[in-house]
């Protein structure tokens, strides 16, 4: 039903915006449409809650998502934007993925292809997405829901785990992805968290959840920036796994390259303070205007091929994704494992890996040759996943191998590096929900002078003293609470935190924050504004206004309100609502009595929120940096 491409009462077959893709990403499109099946229940419920004006786009409004869907709390397990749903009329629980839409209709279009062609595949690996909505911000996703576990929680909740139990969980995960790539379909960047058990039952699959959308999402708008933009390409859109330690340990070296902050930006940046006369200008030695304008062209061109070299191979990246996982199910720790995200990303860069003893004694030598032809700096020389699912590793699920159970250590690494992984996502999400800009930096330099050593580093009982010594206990409860209620995740040792990668995660929660309270207030002020402010198609749909009515919202107090609590200075609101609104709207269209609008008759939500993005604070430059990355001992997690 959600995706109401042939229902009853439409007149004509919706417009996807997809006249200027590929012809491979129309392929079956017309064959999509006919074999679309709803209930007609759901249909007939939707349509006779909902305006007839929703159906001018291919997808319904996202607004029906709540009507139709009772939508849980985030649970511990969820990602950042999963929830679990129960539909309202038959009881059934599904889940629910929000994808943020780039800015764009040519990237809409790509996005809207991909959801098409995910809902046309039917895998037995692959969990179904049944149904699709849709609003000027994000995409919904209700797919079926996998009640059975993660990886993590299957394995940690059983006493006995061998490797050739690993053998079957690694072809598990190559014949799920490789129902994937079948379809023309790459992920990119697959963890462990990609994959659920489909239920509670001893021998239920192991199924794909998580299809790789937010990273594309990522990177074609990292692609629409040039190295002057006003706005960091790709800020509202950052794909948080990469902040998130304990995930970007399995993350491809091309993904790393392609998603680095841009350096282009930088060197931008010192040719524009050169040129308005900045003290260091001219100096003897110092780079010329023109030498640091190719440099920043140079850099810029060289991440835009970067990132294109991943969108066009992201099965050779998929193929890293499992050698990574295969290594984690072997010894219990990931392969590229440091407590500090430059160090994690030093490692990867190098392909710097290595089967230490003890941990590795037990395993065999086909499970080590599997991992390393995954694991190859050179896309072109990694196994494929159709390649893998015939090595001889998977091909006899290492009867080989040694018989019994992993080694103790493989169950005491697991359950670290499993709940550090918890304790970064919850914790991020809570200090985003609770703390200040200003707390956030204040947090910040006290974890620097808890890590005496300049490692990068503390460990979770340093976090939990610092933000009890803020008067934050009550976030540091939470967080204690979040592990201590799991027998599986009790574990005498400590956890170890890159608190800046934290505090990152954390601004980039608070910045999804700003922008759904942002979208509260735009569609609050379209409600109130006259019929003519708005698009021919609804608010919630379009995400459009006249121009005159856009600079009329950035004018509304509620938006100054919004930025000064975001930590923008009171007195740097003003200026940056008037650079917003003449990026926005063209110039003469900031923000005046005179109320003239030269630029376009229309403006998109998506551009005021990226724009208003960029104007928000970074984590304090004077905190920012990381340690040594030494690794804590004995454990290598």
């Amino acid at each position: 039903m959600g995706q109401q491409v042939c229902g009853q009462h439409r007149r004509a077959p919706p417009d996807f915006g997809l006249g200027s893709l590929p012809k491979a990403d129309l392929e079956g499109f017309e064959s999509l449409l006919l074999q679309s099946s709803y209930s007609s229940t759901h249909r007939l419920e939707a349509y006779e809650t909902h305006p007839a004006e929703q159906y001018a786009l291919g997808y319904e409004s996202a607004a029906m998502v709540p009507v139709l869907f009772d939508v849980q709390p985030q649970s511990m397990q969820d990602g950042p934007s999963t929830r679990s749903v129960i539909h309202r009329a038959s009881k059934v629980v599904r889940r629910l993925i929000s994808v943020r839409k780039p800015c764009g209709a040519e990237r809409q279009a790509r996005l809207r292809a991909s959801v098409l062609r995910l809902h046309g595949l039917r895998a037995p690996g692959v969990a179904h997405v049944l149904e699709a909505f849709e609003d000027a911000r994000s995409m919904s996703l209700i797919t079926e829901s996998c009640t059975g576990g993660s990886m993590y929680e299957r394995i940690l909740n059983h006493q006995y785990f061998s490797e050739q139990e690993s053998a079957v969980v690694v072809r598990h995960l190559l014949q799920a992805v490789a129902s994937l790539h079948e379809s023309g379909f790459g992920h990119g960047f697959l963890s462990p968290d990609c994959f659920k058990f489909e239920s509670q039952q001893t021998h239920a699959p192991l199924k794909l959840v998580d299809y790789g959308l937010e990273l594309k999402v990522h990177l074609w708008e990292s692609l629409s920036g040039g190295p002057f933009c006003g706005v960091e390409a790709g800020r509202r859109t950052t794909y948080l796994q990469l902040w998130e330690t304990c995930n970007l340990v399995f993350c491809p070296p091309e993904v790393v390259r392609a998603t680095q902050a841009r350096v282009g930006g930088v060197a931008a940046k010192r040719m524009q303070n050169s040129q308005k006369g900045s003290p260091r200008a001219g100096r003897r030695g110092e780079p010329s205007s023109a030498e640091l304008l190719g440099e920043a062209i140079d850099a810029h061109m060289e991440q835009c091929e970067e990132i294109d070299g991943v969108l066009n191979n992201l099965e050779a990246a998929d193929s890293w994704g499992v050698g990574a996982i295969a290594f984690l199910l072997l010894c219990g720790y990931p392969p590229f494992f440091a407590p500090c995200r430059y160090a994690i990303v030093s490692r990867i860069s190098k392909t710097d890996f290595a089967f230490a003893p003890p941990f590795w004694s037990k395993i065999s030598e086909e499970a080590k040759d599997f991992v390393q032809q995954c694991l190859r700096g050179t896309p072109e020389r990694r196994l494929s996943v159709a390649e893998a699912l015939h090595h001889p590793w998977i091909q006899s699920l290492a009867d080989t191998s040694p018989s019994g159970s992993m080694l103790n250590s493989f169950a005491v690494n697991l359950r670290r590096f499993y709940r550090t992984s918890l304790i970064e996502g919850f914790a991020a999400s809570s200090l985003a929900a609770e703390l200040t800009v200003a707390e956030t930096n204040e947090l910040l330099a006290r974890c620097r002078d808890a890590d005496a050593n300049k490692t990068g580093f503390v460990t979770s009982t340093d976090l939990r003293q610092v933000l009890v010594a803020l008067n934050h206990g009550d976030v540091a409860e939470a967080i204690v609470a979040c592990i201590s209620t799991s027998k599986m995740l009790r574990y005498p040792g400590e956890s170890y935190i890159d608190y800046v990668a934290l505090l990152e995660s954390t601004r980039l929660r608070r910045e999804r924050i700003f922008e759904e309270e942002l979208w509260r207030r735009f569609l609050d002020f379209a409600a109130a504004s006259p019929p003519r402010a708005a698009a021919k198609v609804g608010i919630a749909e379009s995400g459009r206004l006249q121009a005159a009515s856009m600079q009329d919202f950035l004018q509304a107090p509620s938006v100054p309100q919004l930025l000064m609590r975001a930590g923008v200075d009171e007195g740097a609101v003003a200026a940056a609502l008037r650079a917003s609104a003449e990026v926005l709207l063209g110039p003469g269209a900031g923000i005046g009595a005179s109320g003239c609008v030269w630029g376009a008759e229309e403006a998109d939500f998506l551009d005021v929120a990226s724009e208003l993005l960029g104007r928000l604070p970074l984590v304090s430059q004077e905190h920012r940096g990381g340690g040594s990355g030494r690794r804590p001992q004995p454990s290598p997690v």
